[in-house]
């Protein structure tokens, strides 16, 4: 049986990589706005962008992933029992 409090310090631990990802797509964006600006070639920072955005989401289903085993150890916790 999986260990709820595990999977919590996972959620914990997927929430930090989900926001410290959400900040670096934010430099990227301003990275590539500045590149465009200035007139440079921007198709690398973009693809990177890109890539980012691509592991960000992976992020989210694993999170949700995380999220379903808690739910399921839940409803195992709190189900009452059968007479």
């Amino acid at each position: 049986m999986p260990d709820r409090d595990f999977e919590v310090r996972q959620l914990r631990l997927a929430d930090r990589h989900i926001d410290r990802a959400v900040q670096i797509i934010a430099d990227q964006q301003l990275e590539v706005g500045r590149l465009r600006l200035k007139g440079h070639d921007s198709e690398l920072a973009e693809r990177t962008l890109k890539a980012f955005e691509d592991s960000l989401q992976i992020m989210y289903e694993h999170r949700n992933s995380i999220i379903r085993v808690i739910e399921q150890i839940d409803r195992r916790l709190f189900r009452r029992p059968t007479r």
